[in-house]
């Protein structure tokens, strides 16, 4: 297991202040800074920051304004090693703690594996990782959407959609029988693959500190 204890140095992009796109009003910087630092008190925020640090591939954040038309509310770089933020278009701490998680798996899978941008293999794995241990395909999360549905399989069929509608959305791998074949040829082995957690998030049931509550 990684050590938990707070690194300053190798982390000191993500884990102090986030970078402000001169866009953003000052209010909208400020929450977006407040939902970070309830994001870091978060054990799969703190455990994903302290496993890119072991790695020495600690990654930046930036709160930056979006277009109102983006698809997206916020993205990883790995050619700059770079999380971005929408931070005028994530209000819910939850939501922006999920989507940060989302970001940070992306991280962590370029720093440990060669992955290659243009493999649609390789980028399925990442995204059904990052789907499913987010939180965001979670039932608890989704339990409203699922309600009346196959609640056993449904949380399946969300990292499926959600990683086949994020394949469909790169540059790469936009044809849907393109996509649907590398989701189907990564499934399998990415699923199952929790790393850096050591069991599946949603099941993890130690004890812990609620950072909204600190």
């Amino acid at each position: 297991e990684y050590d938990g204890t707070p690194v300053d140095r190798a982390s000191a992009g993500v884990l102090m202040e986030p970078k402000c796109d001169n866009n953003l009003s000052a209010w909208e910087f400020e929450a977006c800074k407040f939902m970070s630092h309830q994001a870091f008190s978060n054990w799969k925020v703190k455990l994903l920051v302290n496993a890119l640090s072991a790695m020495n591939a600690p990654v930046d954040l930036s709160c930056v304004r979006c277009p109102s038309e983006a698809r997206h509310r916020a993205g990883y770089s790995p050619r700059h090693n770079r999380i971005w933020m929408c931070a005028n278009r994530l209000w819910n701490p939850f939501e922006f703690r999920r989507v940060l998680t989302h970001e940070l798996v992306h991280a962590f899978d370029f720093a440990r594996a060669k992955i290659e941008p243009t493999n649609c293999v390789h980028m399925a794995c990442t995204e059904i990782r990052a789907w499913n241990l987010s939180g965001e395909c979670d039932l608890w999360t989704k339990w409203f959407t699922f309600l009346g549905q196959d609640m056993i399989n449904q949380k399946q069929r969300c990292v499926k959609e959600g990683a086949l509608a994020s394949l469909l959305d790169s540059d790469r791998c936009q044809d849907l029988h393109l996509a649907r074949g590398a989701l189907e040829e990564a499934w399998q082995p990415c699923w199952k693959d929790h790393w850096p957690f050591t069991t599946k998030p949603d099941l993890d049931t130690r004890w812990r500190d609620n950072p909204m509550l600190s």
